[in-house]
This record gives structure tokens, C-alpha cells and sequence, in this order.
């Protein structure tokens, strides 16, 4: 597996890259990036081989789009696969002096609205086009619409009756112009995919940290419910925020927070299974959400350019099979959770 390989997106008739990178950190979550490491990161990306970048209106509240774009704008649009999120307006602040852009560290400063309304999904796009600079993105995703951002059942109900009462059709009419090859919903949580199944047949998902080494419960009742209704799959945050990249270290992060007690003795058996193996922990948790067949792509966030460097060789490490049977039989992966190069 190089690459440089694709894999259908679901039934949508779109192949996209197997590994792509996502620019989360390049929007300054956990830390200050200069322009020049920025650029030097996705330039090292490119020349790797990766063809597939996925960025948001959020990330740094519109940095991680204008850096993507600031690099990608003068590429051959024929030659990258692009993917941006909607649901989120982005504004100047009221207050523009006493303006704080947390969560990012750094980031722009502007304010924002979710918005999954039809005109909002439009505007969303439309401004997400002039950030980049590049007049066509391939793959749209809604945007953090979960019990993370709305814990009120009541306004969680709103948003998603925002999307079925115009958000949907907004997206239909983009993908049936041309303007898209796909759309579909960012995932932070078990349970998500469903809901949005009840309501629209969507192309695709982008599920972030919920499908790892360290994490598959929503194999059975989620992820088999989209394959079996034609829509792809993307794995993002494949190192739970770092953790599956690191190991075992004081500032080891784990969800975008510190490493619990529970999840730390799980690193600890598969970094000794790994190390048994002479296998990285990286190359591992790169290469396990591929095993399951829906699985178009994986991302990882890198901040720097060795960070591409590194896991670059980390997606085409060999990997013995024995390794992957020493998970299951230790009981690290469940039975029933496909596994790279071993039969379903």
C-alpha cells in the first residue's frame, strides 16, 4: 500500500488518496506554527506523495483554510483531492480588541455562527472557495454537529431540523451542478452516523478518533450500517490526538486532553505487542482503520515537516500479520474488527 493509492469513496463513484493529511494543527490548536513551517509542512506532504488535504472553516477560525489554499492554489486542480466542512459562518468580531480566538492557541481572529440552514450551507461554502483561493473543493462535510457542541437534546434537534428542512437540498444541488463529487458529516461520536442515516443517505464519513487502534465501538452498529448504505469512509485523528504517534510520555495527549488511567495500561500492551514485533506504534495505528474495506482513506495532522517525514514511512511499514493476530488474541482488537491483510 503506497501513497500514492486510491479507494472508492463509498458508492459516490469518487476514488480518493488512502492517506491524506488533515490541517487541524496547521490551524494552531495546541501551538503557534510560522507561515514558513506551515508551507514547509504541506510542501514536504507534497512531495511525499499526498494528494489529499482536508481543512475547515474552524481550523484556527479560517487559518487552516487560507494556509491550504496559499499552497494548493497554483497546483494543477487535477492533480490533489480537497475536502472542506460546512455548518460554520465566519464573521469579524464585535469586540475586535478584547477578541480571543480559543480554543486555537492561534488562529484568526473571527467570531462564528453554526449555521446548517440552507442559505448558511451555501455561504458556508462560497466563503470556504474565497479563503482557499481555489474555485472547487471535492468533498464537503457538515461540521461538528454533535452533542460536543450542542448538549441540549432540544438545540442538537434544531440544528439537525436546520439541515432537514433546507441544509440537505443545498448540498444535492451542489453535488448535482458539479460542484462537489461527494458530501457528507464529520463524526466525533457514537451515535452520530445513525442519526444522520435516519435522515439523509449521505456519501460519506469523516470520523475522527472514533475508529483506532485504541477504539472501535461503533464498528458494529455504525460503520457496517454505512457500508452496507453505499457511503465511505474516512478515518481522521488515527493517533486519538497524539497518543498512537508518541507513546507513553507526561505531555502525551489522548482526545485533545490528558491521557486517562485506562487508556494508558491499553498503550502500554500494544507498545510492548509492537515492540515484540519491532512494528512502530504509528505504523500500526496508521495502517489499522484500512483493514476494514469501507475505509477509503485515513488522515493524520501534521505540524511539521518531519512529523510528514516520519509518518510517511510509518504508512508503508511492512506489518506482519502475526502482529495483527497478537492483537486480537490478547484481546486489544475484538473478533469481529477487520484486520490489514487477513480475510473478514
Amino acid at each position: 500500500m503506497g501513497l500514492t493509492s486510491t479507494r472508492p469513496l463509498g458508492n459516490s463513484g469518487f476514488q480518493i488518496p488512502t492517506v491524506g493529511v488533515g490541517t487541524c494543527p496547521l490551524g494552531e490548536l495546541f501551538e503557534e506554527i510560522t507561515e514558513q513551517d506551515a508551507q514547509a509542512t504541506l510542501e514536504t506532504a507534497w512531495d511525499s506523495g499526498i494528494r489529499l488535504y482536508d481543512t475547515a472553516p474552524w481550523y484556527g477560525r479560517g487559518q487552516g483554510e487560507h494556509r491550504t489554499g496559499r499552497f494548493l492554489y497554483r497546483k494543477d486542480r487535477d492533480d490533489y483531492v480537497l475536502s472542506t466542512k460546512v455548518g460554520r459562518r465566519l464573521f469579524a468580531p464585535h469586540t475586535r480588541k478584547t477578541f480571543q480566538t480559543a480554543p486555537w492557541q492561534g488562529g484568526l481572529a473571527f467570531d462564528h455562527v453554526h449555521d446548517y440552514t440552507y442559505g448558511g450551507i451555501l455561504r458556508s461554502y462560497e466563503d470556504s472557495l474565497q479563503r482557499l483561493g481555489i474555485n472547487k473543493v471535492d468533498i464537503l462535510y457538515i461540521h461538528d454537529l454533535d452533542t460536543g457542541y450542542f448538549p441540549n437534546e432540544q438545540d442538537l434537534l434544531g440544528k439537525l431540523k436546520e439541515l432537514e428542512s433546507g441544509g440537505f437540498k443545498a448540498l444535492e444541488e451542489l453535488k448535482a451542478a458539479g460542484e462537489i463529487a461527494a458530501f457528507g458529516a464529520g463524526i466525533n461520536e457514537v451515535g452520530m452516523i445513525n442519526r444522520f442515516l435516519d435522515r439523509y443517505p449521505l456519501d460519506v464519513f469523516l470520523v475522527a478518533s472514533r475508529y483506532t487502534l485504541l477504539e472501535q465501538t461503533l464498528y458494529a452498529d455504525e460503520l457496517l450500517r454505512a457500508q452496507q448504505q453505499g457511503a465511505g469512509i474516512v478515518i481522521g485523528g488515527v493517533f486519538n490526538s497524539g497518543v498512537l504517534a508518541t507513546g507513553i510520555h507526561d505531555d502525551a495527549r489522548y482526545d485533545y486532553g490528558k491521557l486517562p488511567h485506562s487508556v494508558a495500561d491499553k498503550v502500554r500492551k500494544l507498545q510492548t505487542i509492537a515492540a515484540d514485533f519491532a512494528v512502530p506504534l504509528a505504523a500500526a495505528a496508521l495502517q489499522f482503520p484500512l483493514g476494514f474495506s469501507a475505509v477509503a482513506s485515513v488522515l493524520y495532522g501534521p505540524s511539521r515537516p518531519a512529523e510528514v517525514t516520519q509518518n510517511s514511512a510509518s504508512f508503508q511499514y511492512p506489518i506482519p500479520t502475526a502482529f495483527w493476530l497478537a492483537l486480537r488474541e490478547q484481546g486489544l482488537i475484538a473478533e469481529q474488527i477487520p484486520l490489514p491483510g487477513l480475510p473478514v
